[in-house]
């Protein structure tokens, strides 16, 4: 069994190691000048994207040349900000249903945010989000019922393409995710997790229908974990990473856990979470590794602290524990009602959206307001971004990709 490779644990922010800091010299200042414009952009599209944001510091030359438009197909992009529809459900007759909000600081990014450029004749649905790419539930308004079919688009180029019918009936259906990493291949891949259709109460998982941009067809491969996973929430957030789709999901009898399934449907893997989440926990791709959020009770639930853990080994499946505050500290002495429903729904209360992809954020909204709020786990400061009245999970964060892909082809 192919397990995905195994990296150094991540130093918190702000933090660098001793042996970088005596060995890293900053470049003469005449060597740099030496450099082309094409040798430095070639240079710079290999730091990271936080890197690569400090850099327009160093000159104005290298601000012009990081954000001139020719540039971006090349250059490594931070996020921009979270796609999210909204809670009107007649909006979409209006206007686009799909809605943005920029990052803090950040401004909206040159792009069709509302997706302006698909017809006008369709109501769409956001069902997931992956390095540029958006996975979307696409209805015809002028048809009969509730026919549809999925399109992956890029907001950024305004390329989309028709994805081909799965064979899976609708109610067969858990969950749909999306898979791409432009960095490791132009190709992308849809998930459907197909759900047992002979328990119509909580059904378990019985396999998983993979698509691949590649050869344009769909592949439905039966479950191979040992245990029987069932999902906890449709939409609770799912991570990409290596080739793999992890998802948060229940295994009958036991704790919950991570699923995990890779393009082939040759892997299975079932992670154990850390114990002790009073909610439903919350994973993230961060900083190159897989992070698990949840809140936790300590001295005979006196105390509830928000802890983050990373995944350390996929073999043992052990979790580190990278970052731990108490509530009272998280939410300013307010009071929040962190347990949810039946129906996973939180009222008046607390919900997950994003841990930022390449520093140590953490995005949530609270009260009967959608509070939209951003957590440091550098400074442990809480800042209110801005109210979400109308906004509707899933909240995607986005990272724009101006890269031209093959497989987006109307």
């Amino acid at each position: 069994m192919s397990i995905p490779a195994d990296r150094s644990p991540p130093l918190e922010e702000g933090r660098t190691s001793t042996r970088l800091r005596s060995s890293s010299t900053p470049p003469s200042d005449a060597a740099v000048e030496r450099l082309t414009e094409d040798l430095l952009v070639e240079i710079l599209s290999r730091v990271p994207a936080k890197s690569l944001c400090r850099s327009k510091c160093v000159s104005n030359h290298w601000l012009s040349l990081i954000d001139h438009p020719d540039h971006r197909k090349k250059l490594p992009q931070t996020p921009a900000g979270f796609f999210h529809g909204s809670t009107n459900t007649d909006e979409w007759l209006l206007e686009s249903p799909i809605h943005f909000t920029s990052f803090p600081g950040r401004r909206c990014p040159p792009i069709s945010t509302s997706c302006t450029f698909l017809p006008n004749n369709r109501r769409v649905d956001i069902l997931d989000c992956c390095n540029g790419l958006l996975l979307c539930r696409w209805y015809d308004i002028s048809s009969q019922g509730d026919e549809f079919c999925y399109i992956v688009c890029n907001p950024a180029t305004e390329k989309w393409i028709i994805l081909p019918d799965s064979g899976k009936a609708t109610n067969e259906v858990g969950a749909v995710r999306l898979g791409f990493e432009p960095a490791v291949s132009p190709r992308f891949h849809v998930f459907e997790l197909v759900m047992d259709q002979v328990c119509y109460w909580d059904p378990d998982i019985v396999g998983v229908a993979v698509y691949s941009s590649e050869t344009g067809r769909w592949v439905y491969k039966e479950k191979r974990w040992n245990a029987h996973v069932r999902l906890i929430n449709h939409q609770l957030a799912s991570v990409f990473l290596n080739g793999y789709l992890h998802f948060q999901a229940d295994r009958r009898e036991l704790s919950p856990c991570v699923a995990v399934v890779e393009t082939q449907g040759e892997t299975w893997m079932d992670l154990g979470l850390p114990y002790g989440g009073i909610i439903d926990g919350f994973i993230q791709r961060s900083q190159g590794r897989l992070h698990y959020a949840n809140f936790q009770t300590y001295e005979d639930g006196a105390v509830t602290r928000l802890v983050v853990y990373v995944l350390e080994n996929y073999e043992s499946g052990e979790w580190l524990l990278k970052h731990s505050v108490e509530t009272e500290c998280l939410f300013g002495g307010m009071e929040y009602c962190l347990y949810r429903g039946v129906d996973h729904t939180m009222d008046e209360g607390f919900d997950w959206i994003a841990i930022h992809p390449e520093c140590n954020l953490i995005f949530f909204t609270v009260g009967w307001e959608n509070k939209f709020m951003c957590y440091s786990m550098y400074s442990r400061q809480v800042k209110m971004i801005s109210k979400l009245v109308d906004g509707k999970t899933p909240y995607v964060p986005y990272v724009p990709l101006y890269t031209e892909l093959q497989s987006l082809k109307i």
